[in-house]
């Protein structure tokens, strides 16, 4: 006789679909929000969110035509506008530290979001975007249809291969 698992019996008793935890494949996480609180504040000094690429795509898609000065051609960016990503998590006050895989790292205050300014980009010409490719998550501005993105202040903040935003507070 064939030994079963409780586990497994108690998938068949309460009709749960089981995957063995060595056979479940992991989305991997691409975006962690952390909220820094001050010394003084009783709350938790760091709050962790943690987003995979189907989080992101659950929210508004945006998508713009644009020149960089990192690319050849123009390139058509989708994403999420950051000013929704922080809308979504309830961010309204302080500054953002965005940190690329390489610890290169931008600060944005939250006063210069809004609407239609930047995109979090997760795909570029309709693929989405590799490791090696400015990827996985490109923060992008339309520096085509807005002339006043172009200065050294939004070229700076247009950190690819970002993994993390700190909110300070």
């Amino acid at each position: 006789m064939k030994a079963v698992s409780f586990i497994g019996l108690m998938c068949v008793f309460l009709s749960v679909p089981c995957v063995p935890a060595a056979m479940a494949e992991e989305t991997p996480i691409i975006l962690s929000i952390h909220t820094e609180q001050p010394q003084s504040s009783s709350e938790n000094s760091i709050l962790p969110v943690r987003m995979t690429l189907s989080d992101l795509r659950a929210l508004p898609v945006a998508s713009f035509e644009t020149t960089t000065i990192w690319t050849m051609e123009p390139q058509v960016f989708s994403g999420v506008w950051l000013a929704t990503l922080l809308a979504h998590h309830g961010i309204t006050t302080g500054t953002l530290e965005l940190v690329a895989i390489n610890d290169y790292r931008v600060e944005i205050p939250v006063n210069d979001v809004y609407p239609g300014g930047a995109l979090l980009a997760y795909e570029r010409n309709g693929e989405e975007m590799l490791l090696r490719d400015k990827g996985p998550l490109w923060l992008v501005f339309d520096w085509d249809d807005n002339p006043a993105y172009r200065n050294e202040i939004h070229y700076s903040r247009s950190i690819w291969q970002l993994d993390r935003i700190i909110v300070k507070r």
